[in-house]
């Protein structure tokens, strides 16, 4: 279909800006996760910081309105996206908000270290460790230890990915469900919706590749399953739902995982955006269909936990 005209306006707005060509331009400008979103109603919300394997990681928790279930609430384990180099706890907070009121779900977003200062596999450390300290300390949370989530979008919805596999493969506690929200899974080749959406819907192919650039500083890297999670063994997953925009770069790559993950004999949830283009999650308050997936997404993220 074509291009939802809420976003073709965005769109427009975006092209009148100065491209930035650094990672230290992008850092120091606005972009679309700085965007605003809907008004939501949860409950507390407050900082904290995590003890990460090289220091600390601010966090915040956010919790429904109402009160708690007599075991805790469920909780989802939230990773930004910002392709490995940007973001943080702020610029996801609308999202972060949205998932918790939405899906009557605890939310603890972590920030982790970005690159190109610690590239891969910092961010995969910080993610599973985060993830490791909530599952243990989630009574402290208010969360039910046993109905825990990971979920993220873009660069962080590929940490959720790494952090599911690392858990199932080194003996962590399992999640009871994924959240990915356009998932980069397949560094390693070029999937058509790359070549066909680089240009002209906000994230491009050189962007990608800048971001590329910096979090993989080893080649062989590339291949990894915590990066191309495509090439992973992937057998014992929890339950996924994945998201994409039809104007993503990355679309075919979340399209793709499903495929794999379902023949790997799991059950996988696909949401498509018609429309749509990467970052939509972001843009909730001016893209009414992003916000309706984005309230499916939080309702399905509540019924896993608690199924």
């Amino acid at each position: 279909m074509p291009l939802d005209p809420t976003v073709q306006v965005l769109l427009n707005q975006l092209a009148g800006m100065p491209v930035p060509t650094s990672i230290e331009q992008m850092r120091a400008g606005r972009n679309v996760s700085a965007m605003p979103t809907r008004p939501v109603t949860v409950g507390p919300v407050r900082d904290l910081s995590l003890p990460g394997p090289a220091s600390e990681l601010p966090a915040r928790l956010y919790t429904p309105a109402g009160e708690a279930p007599a075991a805790g609430w469920p909780l989802a384990v939230f990773f930004h996206g910002g392709g490995f180099v940007l973001g943080d706890i702020a610029s996801h907070d609308g999202l972060c908000r949205e998932l918790c009121a939405s899906g009557a779900v605890a939310v603890l977003s972590v920030e982790y270290r970005l690159a190109p200062e610690y590239p891969f596999p910092a961010p995969v450390d910080d993610a599973y460790v985060a993830y490791l300290w909530a599952a243990s300390h989630a009574a402290e949370l208010g969360a039910d230890p046993a109905r825990l989530a990971v979920a993220g979008d873009s660069a962080g919805a590929g940490l959720s990915i790494a952090v599911t596999l690392r858990a199932r493969d080194e003996g962590g506690p399992a999640p009871q469900a994924q959240l990915l929200i356009y998932p980069p899974a397949d560094l390693m080749n070029e999937s058509g919706s790359r070549r066909a959406n680089a240009e002209g819907y906000f994230l491009t192919r050189d962007m990608m590749a800048m971001f590329g650039r910096a979090y993989i500083t080893d080649p062989a890297h590339l291949s990894h399953p915590h990066v191309s999670p495509i090439l992973a063994e992937l057998r014992d997953l929890p339950p996924a739902l994945i998201l994409t925009a039809e104007f993503d770069p990355l679309h075919d790559e979340g399209v793709a995982y499903a495929q794999a993950l379902r023949a790997a004999g799991n059950h996988v949830e696909e949401l498509a955006g018609p429309g749509l283009i990467h970052g939509f999650a972001n843009m909730t308050a001016l893209v009414p269909a992003a916000a309706a997936l984005i309230d499916r997404a939080g309702a399905w993220l509540g019924q896993r936990l608690r199924s």
